[in-house]
């Protein structure tokens, strides 16, 4: 397969097969997301990297920055969609770095499709006065999705200063290491969330973010599930499992192949 373009929701990904190539490495994860765009010109937030494991596939996900991302929703649904073309079935388990994940779903030639993905537990808790709030913020949550999170409620997502506020809470001592930011507003009868990811800035899309906004609108506030949550790059439904995981889903699109010089030394 080489390499495609995919995006997931807004989540724009080059997606490459090591199964049957090298994939590349260090700063060529840099200069491949810069380089690959969209129609509209937008370079890739991160690179999916699928490999040969015992059991299914494992898929490593590469931050714009050349950093390793430890969990990915939308990515891990990127990915499944071709294992699912591949096999011809509506269901993949893809071995990512937070463990097994199901990625399940209907998916046709056309390169479109909709797909759900388990994330597993995820934990919110209040921040009370560990974390300040700045004017119209009305609440804050630290959450884990296998990944950091740290979720606002806000009155207008639009607000100036986001992402100052998500650069800045990169450093903050809560947060060693860096933190994914969401800021979720109410909006009409849903909810709009705006995400700033750490080794990438501010993204259309944000998988884990979706399902942290969720846990946190649904653990404070009693929102109850599925909660769908609408982002510049589309609509995110975050539900539960049975066992109480997370399930996230969104659409998924085939962009196209990708010939990338900077890759051909690998």
């Amino acid at each position: 397969m080489g390499a495609r373009l995919v995006k997931g929701a807004g989540n724009l990904f080059v997606l490459f097969d090591a199964r049957t190539k090298a994939a590349p490495r260090g700063e060529e994860v840099t200069t491949w997301c810069e380089t690959a765009r969209d129609r509209a010109g937008r370079s890739a937030d991160g690179l999916l990297v699928i490999q040969e494991a015992e059991a299914g596939v494992r898929l490593s996900v590469w931050n714009a920055d050349g950093s390793l991302a430890a969990a990915c929703g939308n990515g891990l649904r990127c990915a499944g969609w071709l294992i699912l073309l591949e096999s011809g079935s509506e269901e993949v388990l893809i071995l990512a770095e937070t463990g097994p994940r199901w990625v399940r779903g209907p998916v046709t030639a056309e390169g479109a499709a909709r797909l759900t993905t388990d994330l597993g537990p995820v934990h919110v808790e209040a921040l009370g006065g560990e974390l300040p709030l700045l004017e119209r913020e009305r609440a804050a949550w630290r959450g884990d999705v296998g990944n950091p999170h740290c979720v606002f409620l806000i009155e207008d997502v639009e607000q100036p200063g986001f992402t100052e506020r998500g650069r800045a809470l990169q450093e903050h001592p809560l947060f060693k290491g860096g933190v994914n930011v969401g800021y979720v507003a109410q909006e009409g009868s849903g909810w709009r969330l705006r995400v700033y990811e750490r080794g990438v800035g501010e993204t259309e899309s944000c998988g884990t973010g979706a399902a942290a906004a969720a846990h946190a609108l649904h653990e404070g506030l009693g929102h109850p599930f599925p909660i769908t949550l609408s982002l510049s790059g589309g609509q995110l439904e975050v539900d539960q499992g049975p066992s109480g995981e997370a399930r996230l889903s969104g659409p998924v699109e085939d962009l196209g192949p990708l010939t990338l010089r900077a890759a051909a030394s690998s």
